[in-house]
C-alpha cells in the first residue's frame, strides 16, 4: 500500500495527463479528471464519486498557496489508489480565489488500512509541487515527460 502512493506511474498514466490551456472552471476539470480515472474503471460509478468529491471541494479548499490543487477521495469498491493530473500553463481560479496552475486528482481505497498511506500522498504531492516545479511543468508540453518529471 505505501509503495503505491510513491511510485507515480502505478497511479497514473499519460491517458490521465492534461494541458490544459481553454478556459475552463475548476469544477468543470474536476469532472474531466474523474472521468478520465472512471473510463479504466467500470465497476466505479462516475456520478457518485464526482458527487464526492466535489462535495469534499465544498468544504475546504484543497488548493495550495503554490498552485496545486489537490482533490480527492477515499472510494468504496477500490482496491489501488489511482490519479490523474492537468497542468495548466494559464492559472485557472478556485471558488476561494485562488489559482490553480496544475492539479493531481487522485481516489484512494476506502478501507481503513489505506488511510496512512493516502496522507502520506497529500504529504508528498504537497513537498514535490512546489512553486518551481509547478513553473517546469508548465513550460512542459510533452505527456510522457510530464509523466517522467513526476514519477522522479
Amino acid at each position: 500500500m505505501d509503495n503505491q502512493n510513491n511510485n507515480i506511474p502505478l497511479i497514473l498514466n499519460e491517458n490521465r495527463i492534461f494541458i490544459i490551456r481553454e478556459n475552463i472552471t475548476k469544477a468543470d476539470l474536476v469532472s474531466k479528471l474523474v472521468h478520465s480515472i472512471c473510463v479504466d474503471l467500470p465497476n466505479l460509478n462516475e456520478e457518485e464519486v464526482l458527487s464526492s468529491v466535489l462535495k469534499r471541494e465544498q468544504g475546504i479548499s484543497t488548493t495550495l498557496d503554490t498552485g496545486l490543487s489537490i482533490p480527492h477521495a477515499r472510494v468504496e469498491d477500490l482496491d489501488a489508489f489511482q490519479a490523474a493530473l492537468a497542468v495548466l500553463p494559464a492559472p485557472i481560479k478556485d471558488d476561494y480565489g485562488l489559482d490553480v496552475k496544475a492539479m493531481f486528482l487522485f481516489f484512494s481505497p476506502a478501507g481503513q488500512p489505506y488511510f496512512s498511506s493516502h496522507l502520506k500522498l497529500l504529504a508528498a504531492l504537497a513537498e514535490k509541487f512546489n512553486s518551481d516545479f509547478i513553473k517546469e511543468l508548465s513550460e512542459t508540453a510533452d505527456k510522457g515527460r510530464l509523466l517522467k518529471k513526476v514519477s522522479l
